[in-house]
């Protein structure tokens, strides 16, 4: 039934495609409480959710942003800039960079063995940060365009909707110089702006302690606390029927009428009612070091999130492609109607390619992970705030698509 859209088997890929620190992170498991100076309110207070079967729900935005002893400003900077241009020759490159603005001085330099290197399946560069901040406008967009067809650059390049851009980095303690020097090395794309030589950015910044504010702010994320109204008067059983689901039920049941018992009511934080696993996941950031005496890493990506949502111990295997493809030919059925608690939300390009997968909380809610990677926590969002992050990858007259799944063992 999930033949509908294709490429679903590469669903663990679309998860990977956001982030520039991920690749070099370790560290220990950090919880919301012990580091709530990353996180911030957002100027606009409670809003309430549109009716539903879900009962009468209110969310309280915020942005959250990772710990500043998880972000690898030192590996970074020791790294460099690796970029990586699938299917190019040497010749192909040469033609590539006169076909830009970019000076004979530094085409040469882009060709210098020490820059360049030649790989069967393309062309690794290096480049100084110097170089890096030379480029050319034309030649920018271009390399940047480039570098967004291989996953091999997906910790090199970063996509900002630059219509959140002031709220991603407001408050951040970061000089006019700083910005400055992001906005050199920024490409304008449709409604978002491509960033890529965070590690050139970070060799310009004089500062450890700015250098470390600057990298916090590149991983801010909009998030939210959601809550539902309990009184005395509330149809209880209606709420059941929507937030019952699989085992968890019984628990549903009894924090919902022990709650509605209330006299004059009270909200209640939806983390009492959601599984034990994503509320003891939401706003951390999956930072602890896998043990290798215990077997492989595990990528703790969307599939792996999504598809974990309703599991009493998580399944490492729901981080493999080959075993999620497996999970959702044989227990998943996409619906024809509206979506409710608990289902598992498909996110695809045009072409059908599968970009994220989510939980459907309610109204336009989900629970979600928006990367693979240690910076990107589990969290509650609107579900326009998560389109926003893959949008990247389509043209800008096109458009996503949502599609919605049910486990067909959970009723």
């Amino acid at each position: 039934m999930l033949r509908t859209i294709n490429h679903y088997s590469l669903i663990a890929f679309g998860c990977l495609v956001i982030g520039v620190l991920g690749g070099f992170l370790t560290g220990h498991r950090v919880g919301f409480s012990e580091a709530s100076d990353r996180t911030r309110l957002l100027p606009n207070g409670p809003v309430r959710c549109n009716p539903g079967p879900w009962g009468e729900l209110i969310y309280t935005p915020f942005s959250i942003a990772a710990p500043d002893d998880i972000l690898p400003i030192e590996s970074i900077e020791q790294q460099g800039t690796r970029w990586f241009l699938a299917g190019y020759t040497a010749d192909r490159f040469v033609s590539f960079l006169q076909g830009t603005s970019m000076t004979p001085e530094q085409q040469q330099q882009f060709l210098a063995p020490g820059v360049m290197q030649i790989r069967p399946d393309g062309i690794e560069l290096t480049p100084s940060p110097d170089l890096v901040f030379a480029l050319p406008e034309d030649a920018r967009g271009k390399i940047y365009q480039s570098l967004a067809q291989s996953t091999e650059n997906e910790s090199q390049v970063n996509y900002l909707a630059k219509e959140d851009l002031k709220e991603q980095f407001a408050n951040a303690g970061l000089s006019e110089e700083t910005m400055m020097l992001f906005n050199k090395l920024c490409f304008e794309r449709g409604d978002y702006l491509m960033f890529s030589g965070v590690a050139a950015l970070l060799a310009h910044i004089p500062t450890f302690d700015e250098k470390v504010h600057f990298a916090k702010a590149l991983t801010r994320q909009r998030t939210m606390v959601l809550n539902l109204h309990l009184t005395p008067g509330t149809d209880i059983d209606a709420l059941e029927q929507y937030w019952d689901r699989g085992c968890w039920g019984t628990d549903v049941r009894t924090i919902f009428r022990s709650m509605a018992a209330i006299p004059g009511g009270t909200w209640m934080n939806i983390l009492m009612i959601l599984p034990d696993l994503p509320s003891s996941e939401i706003y951390d950031y999956p930072i602890a070091v896998d043990n290798p005496l215990v077997g492989p890493p595990v990528n703790r990506d969307c599939a792996w999130t999504a598809l974990n949502f309703f599991q009493e111990t998580p399944n490492n295997n729901f981080g493999k492609m080959d075993y999620v493809r497996q999970e959702l030919d044989t227990n998943y059925v996409r619906l024809d109607g509206s979506p409710r608690y608990g289902d598992l939300v498909l996110i695809a390009r045009p072409d059908g390619f599968l970009v994220h997968a989510a939980i459907y909380i309610a109204d336009d809610i989900w629970f979600t992970k928006n990367g693979s990677n240690m910076v990107h926590p589990w969290m509650l969002s609107k579900s326009d705030d998560v389109l926003k992050q893959f949008e990247f990858q389509i043209n800008p007259d096109q458009h996503l698509t949502v599609a919605y799944y049910r486990d067909k063992r959970i009723q």
